[in-house]
C-alpha cells in the first residue's frame, strides 16, 4: 500500500474542486498499523458494509445538490444548484428525491446541445443522476464486495477509530474510516484503470441505438454522520468524473441515422451536501 496514499487524495481533489469543495488533510502520524489476517480483514469489511445496510436512516433529509459538466474541456454544458428532499433506502437500492422550492435553486444549461436529444437519449442522465446513485449506494461499491482483486491494510487512529486502505490495479485505490460500532465515517477513492460501458439497445435484431463510452477517471469523497437515533446518513458526497470517447447513434424505424455523436469527452463534478 502506498504510504503517501492520503497525500495523493489531497492533491487529486484539490485539482478537481474549488476551495468550497476541498477535503481536509489526514494526519499520517496518528495512524498505527494494525496487523490482521486477510480473512479477519474481510470479515471486518463485511461488518462495515452490513452496518450501512442495516443501520441507514430512513428519514427524509434536504440536500443541496450541485452539478457541473463540460464537453471536450472547452464548453460548459451544465451548472446547477438545487435543493432536494431526499430519501435513501439502501436495502431496496432506491433513492427518491423531489425538488424543494428554494431561492438557491438555479440552472444554467446549454440547451442547444441538450435539445438535440429526446427522452433518455440525452447524456444528461449519466452526467448527473447516475453520479449520485452509483456512489450513494455505498454497500454496493466494488471494494466492499470484490475482495479477491484487492489488497487491504488496517490502521488505528489515536481517537479509537479505524482506517482500512484498499488497492487494486484493475479497479480502485482508497480508504474508508469507521468507528468501534462499524459505522462508516469517511471514505475516499480513485479509479486506477479506465473501463468501458456499452449501453446499446436493439429490438427484433435491429439496433434502436448504439451508445458506449469509457470511464476514464473517478474521484470520490464521502463523509458520513449519525442522527439522534444512531442511524447513519451521507453528510456530503463529492465526485469528479471524466468520460472519454462517448459515442451515440440513434436510428429511426427504417434504420436511418437520426442523431450521431462521435468521440465526445465529458467532465462532471457533483456536490451532494446535507443541509
Amino acid at each position: 500500500m502506498k504510504k503517501y496514499l492520503f497525500i495523493l487524495f489531497g492533491l487529486l481533489f484539490l485539482n478537481s474542486w474549488n476551495a468550497q469543495a476541498q477535503i481536509d488533510d489526514t494526519d499520517l502520524e496518528e495512524l498505527v498499523i494494525d496487523k490482521l489476517s486477510r480473512s479477519s480483514m474481510i470479515d471486518i469489511i463485511k461488518k462495515v458494509r452490513n452496518q450501512m445496510y442495516n443501520n441507514y436512516a430512513d428519514n427524509n433529509y434536504n440536500y443541496l445538490v450541485t452539478h457541473q459538466a463540460m464537453i471536450n474541456d472547452t464548453a460548459q454544458l451544465l451548472n446547477s444548484e438545487t435543493v432536494f428532499d431526499v430519501n435513501i433506502n439502501l436495502k431496496s437500492k432506491k433513492i427518491n428525491k423531489s425538488i424543494v422550492k428554494d431561492p438557491r435553486n438555479k440552472m444554467s444549461m446549454d440547451t442547444l446541445f441538450f435539445n438535440r436529444y429526446s427522452g433518455n437519449d440525452s447524456p444528461m442522465y449519466w452526467l448527473t443522476e447516475v453520479v449520485i446513485r452509483k456512489y450513494v449506494n455505498v454497500p454496493e461499491l466494488d471494494f466492499f464486495n470484490n475482495f479477491k482483486d484487492y489488497t487491504f491494510e488496517r490502521k488505528r487512529t489515536n481517537d479509537g477509530q479505524y482506517v482500512i486502505e484498499f488497492y487494486s490495479e484493475q479497479f480502485y485505490e482508497g480508504y474508508f474510516q469507521y468507528d468501534k460500532n462499524f459505522n462508516l465515517k469517511k471514505m475516499e477513492f480513485v479509479l486506477l484503470k479506465p473501463y468501458v460501458i456499452d449501453h446499446s439497445q436493439s429490438r427484433n435484431g435491429k439496433f434502436m441505438f448504439e451508445k458506449n463510452w469509457i470511464y476514464k477517471q473517478e474521484k470520490v469523497s464521502i463523509t458520513f454522520n449519525t442522527n439522534n437515533e444512531g442511524k447513519n446518513y451521507v453528510s456530503e458526497l463529492k465526485a469528479s468524473e471524466e468520460i472519454q470517447d462517448y459515442n451515440f447513434t440513434r436510428f429511426d424505424s427504417n434504420g436511418g441515422v437520426v442523431i450521431k455523436d462521435i468521440d465526445l469527452d465529458f467532465k462532471s463534478n457533483l456536490i451532494f451536501k446535507k443541509m
